[in-house]
């Protein structure tokens, strides 16, 4: 009897062996590790059951007739109909595919119920978000426990969720662990080209290819290291540099009351806002000592939450996203609803003019790429400490979302803006407008004035007494 395929030994042969106590799957490493095989092959296993189905997710049409065209070779006796290409087998268990086109596409498969997902390439998906909404389909009423199975190379939009979900690095490899909060167990396993030996008889060529490929990409696709990460934007960005203990921030001038202090904001109803507080010396170094992040508030409800914040501080100015002086951009504008305003955001966060919630609103400069490149400058490491510095536990979204950002492919001097840039816009909001103090001139105690004034006596007082 011909044998159709068989599975590499080593990471494929261990990954298609894991059972269905484990819930999510994520098979990934350097490029040509096999994990597309092993991708078709783990979906096959479900259609034992009639009523199985099963979903297969690429990013785009012409990755899905790749993967299309590789089942039709494993899959030898199902039927492939349909655009959407419907997949079903003689038992008439079936197996849908899809792609991501566009933003709401992750919300298309909610209503469904698949036992199985394929996400190939899932570190294309830009936020965790859009993850957790297309595996909200994952359950069973049949005899196949529900799983998902990812296929990602280092790199690209979902570098960042992906090494925080699956605890790369941080936990063994090929050993499952639970979650703390769903209580399902999750489980990285790494492949490289070197663990299949199909590719590397049948184009040794594309090693050496890879070989080739300049840092940080040689490491991400030919060695499969999740620790560099290609397309990163604030390279220079390192938490071992760039967030201080508030002891350690005041030997370096934070907290001082000759330093100026800024609020940058990025408004976001349904979407994320932020508002970053960050204060300047007069040696130019930056710290973020504050942050406001979260959904859902109305403008002056944002208001309120900063001005709490502001109590018993000197704000110098708050830098606003433009877009918030548009006149009544927002989604309640219908005049009917109860919450109608004609007042732009701006003027609804700052409520009463004669005592403002927010200090000294002002729009903001909105120029992306100067403003990214200002922020990269002062996080550059060098002999001293960088002038871009976060304090230890004061503003975790921001310390979250910085080295998650990549550069935009079609724009490379920008960022990408399908990925949560909410705290660095608000961020870079700030850091637009800084002025530098001057040095802040010593403060001498009454002793010091004293002991002064008798080495160096003010000269006798005289006045002019005209007399004959």
């Amino acid at each position: 009897m011909n044998t159709l395929w068989k599975a590499n030994p080593g990471p494929q042969e261990k990954v298609l062996s894991i059972d269905d106590s484990v819930y999510e799957i994520l098979y990934g490493g350097s490029r040509g590790g096999g994990k597309s095989d092993a991708g078709v092959v783990w979906m096959l296993k479900g259609t034992v059951d009639p009523s199985f189905t099963g979903l297969v997710i690429r990013r785009n049409h012409t990755d899905l007739r790749q993967w299309l065209d590789r089942a039709r070779q494993l899959y030898k006796n199902a039927k492939f109909t349909g655009k959407p290409t419907v997949i079903e087998f003689p038992n008439g268990s079936k197996v849908y595919t899809g792609h991501l086109k566009d933003q709401d596409a992750f919300s298309q498969f909610q209503g469904w119920s698949v036992q199985r997902l394929l996400l190939e390439e899932a570190g294309q998906i830009p936020r965790e978000e859009d993850y957790l909404k297309l595996i909200s389909s994952v359950r069973s009423t049949n005899t196949i426990k529900p799983q998902i199975f990812l296929t990602a190379n280092p790199g690209g939009p979902g570098h960042q969720w992906l090494l925080r979900r699956f605890k790369i690095g941080d936990r063994k490899p090929n050993v499952a662990f639970k979650d703390t909060i769903s209580g399902r167990y999750r489980i990285y396993c790494p492949a490289t080209i070197f663990d299949n030996p199909k590719l590397m008889e049948a184009d040794p060529q594309y090693v050496e290819y890879l070989k080739s490929l300049p840092s940080p990409l040689k490491e991400a696709w030919l060695e499969g290291r999740w620790d560099i990460f290609a397309g990163q934007y604030f390279k220079e960005f390192d938490p071992a540099y760039h967030v201080m203990e508030v002891e350690d921030a005041k030997k370096l001038g934070y907290g001082n009351d000759n330093n100026n202090r800024y609020i940058g904001i990025d408004w976001g109803y349904a979407a994320p806002h932020a508002a970053i507080f960050m204060e300047v010396t007069h040696k130019n170094r930056v710290f973020v000592f504050d942050e406001i992040y979260g959904k859902e508030l109305h403008p002056m409800e944002l208001g309120e939450k900063i001005n709490k914040k502001c109590q018993g501080i000197s704000i110098d100015m708050s830098l606003g996203d433009p877009s918030m002086w548009t006149r009544n951009p927002m989604s309640w504008r219908a005049e009917h609803a109860s919450m109608y305003s004609d007042a732009t955001i701006a003027h609804s966060m700052k409520g009463n003019s004669d005592q403002p919630l927010v200090p000294n609103l002002v729009p903001a400069n909105n120029d992306r790429v100067n403003g990214w490149r200002n922020m990269a400058q002062l996080m550059k490491v060098t002999d001293e400490p960088p002038n871009f510095i976060i304090i230890k536990g004061c503003a975790p979204n921001l310390l979250r979302t910085i080295p998650e950002q990549i550069c935009d492919e079609k724009k490379p001097e920008d960022l990408d803006t399908t990925l949560e840039d909410h705290a660095v816009d608000a961020c870079r909001y700030g850091l637009a407008h800084l002025d530098v103090p001057g040095e802040p001139k010593e403060r001498k105690s009454k002793d010091q004035i004293k002991y002064e004034s008798l080495l160096h006596p003010e000269p006798e007082s005289f006045n002019y007494d005209w007399r004959d």
